[in-house]
């Protein structure tokens, strides 16, 4: 039940972390004053948005919350 709850709650966060990556790209790509800048501040954006966005999912999923919860709550 809880670990239900926790998991919601992280992917509603997942979700506003996605929206403001792309709020971000959105303002790279349009307000960006070299275009050979921009294509670098893409890339490096992106590698480092997605690897942070990956490792957090790594270790979020490898947490049994089940049993960290049953510890928690008597």
């Amino acid at each position: 039940m809880f670990s239900l709850l926790i998991s919601i709650l992280y992917l509603s966060v997942l979700f506003i972390y996605i929206l403001a990556s792309v709020f971000i790209i959105y303002h790279l790509v349009k307000y960006s004053v070299a275009s050979e800048m921009k294509t670098l501040m893409l890339i490096l954006f992106i590698a480092v948005s997605a690897g942070l966005l990956f490792s957090n999912l790594l270790l979020f999923f490898s947490i049994d919350w089940d049993a960290m919860l049953y510890k928690l709550i008597p």
